[in-house]
């Protein structure tokens, strides 16, 4: 049998392609920056006794500036033990000096999204938001119950151009899926003029469409689901919104859970929650390219676990083994503070960064050499039209 030059050559380039263009994973790690919690009401940060899952909100005057979200909640007036919790509601405070350690004291004239509507009369909880042409679009999850007693969690939407650190600055758009009768957590991708993503939900992450930001389409896509033999075996929520790499992919983050046995002071409850990565294609955001293969951040300090051996925490945390988060901010290409809650109750900081192997680095400016050199060896090739003879 006998195949020419140009076979030859273009099978070697097509196999060298395959395997050179083929995506090499990072190494993602993430430390923290306090060992204590950054905003607590037993620090003295805040009228309210629960203070957790912050999402940053970037001021479009300051770059430079930290305002966070942060979901507060007290007590009943009749509570029982520290689990017997009033409606949440989402509350701004500010760094302190710009420093993302230190912040403003939080009270009740903070409150920016209340409990002043039906659809969000027993909570507002887990803000995130994004910042786009001068608006500010929040999601957030309106919590109500329907005649029989159960309770219902809807997603929701308000949005905000001016006086966004009051309440009557912002503008409510209701449930964005009224006839679903649970639905959560909310991570919106302006990927470009075409193409904007909602990836939502706590049990599988689901996909969802808009056009105008204001209204959104559900389909029958799934980002993320569970998997059985491994740390997010019970639940995959989404984090904030995904950001670019320096290779022009997006790092998106995720919540998650997994059973445990350790032992903690909340009855009935056995979950342990933990954040994981992946890297959505920066083509197509929908694609995932890796997913994490373990944890980048679990519970550890006595503020994060509230279990058994917490110390004081161990009566101070309203749910045991938690780590979460909603909320980040760019710092560098590849380098991003992350702000964390522990135990549904505080809140830390913490750093992440993601470092690309020299694989990975060259696979960026690889597409252009490969159809460089194709082009170039064919050309040769086409001079010299000898064949080999291959048995």
């Amino acid at each position: 049998m006998s195949i020419s030059k140009v076979h030859i050559i273009v099978f070697l380039v097509v196999s060298w392609s395959s395997y050179i263009l083929s995506y090499v994973q990072p190494h993602v790690e993430m430390k923290r920056l306090s060992a204590k919690p950054i905003i607590s009401s037993w620090n003295k940060n805040s009228d309210f006794l629960y203070n957790y899952n912050s999402a940053f909100m970037p001021m479009i005057n300051d770059p430079n500036a930290i305002t966070l979200l942060v979901r507060v909640q007290d007590l009943l007036n009749d509570a029982e033990n520290i689990y017997n919790v009033g409606p949440s509601k989402i509350a701004v405070t500010q760094s302190i000096d710009r420093n993302p350690l230190s912040y403003s004291h939080i009270t009740q004239q903070n409150v920016i999204i209340d409990i002043d509507q039906v659809y969000q009369s027993l909570g507002a909880e887990d803000p995130r938001v994004v910042l786009f042409n001068g608006s500010y679009y929040l999601f957030y999850t309106a919590v109500s119950k329907v005649l029989n007693g159960d309770w219902r969690a809807q997603l929701a939407l308000a949005t905000c151009k001016t006086e966004c650190l009051t309440k009557e600055g912002w503008t409510y758009h209701g449930p964005l899926f009224p006839d679903e009768f649970w639905c959560k957590s909310g991570s919106l991708l302006i990927h470009n003029d075409t193409h904007r993503y909602l990836f939502f939900n706590d049990s599988n992450i689901a996909i969802a469409q808009t056009t105008d930001l204001i209204n959104y389409s559900l389909t029958s896509s799934v980002l993320l689901s569970t998997r059985s033999d491994s740390f997010d075996s019970e639940l995959v929520e989404a984090g904030p919104e995904p950001l670019k790499l320096s290779d022009n992919n997006y790092l998106f983050l995720y919540n998650s859970a997994r059973r445990t046995n350790v032992s903690n002071p909340k009855p009935g409850w056995s979950l342990e929650y933990n954040l994981g990565w992946a890297i959505l294609n920066g083509d197509n955001p929908t694609e995932v390219l890796a997913r994490s293969d373990r944890p980048i951040f679990s519970p550890v300090l006595d503020w994060e676990k509230c279990d058994n051996t917490s110390s004081e925490w161990t009566n101070r945390g309203l749910t045991p083994l938690v780590i979460f988060v909603e909320g980040w901010k760019k710092t560098a290409p590849n380098t991003f503070l992350v702000w964390y809650q522990g135990c549904d109750s505080a809140m830390g900081l913490a750093e992440l960064k993601v470092y690309f192997s020299s694989i990975a680095r060259a696979n960026i400016c690889t597409p252009l050499v490969v159809y460089m050199l194709t082009f170039f060896l064919l050309c040769f090739s086409f001079l010299d039209r000898n064949t080999y003879s291959i048995c």
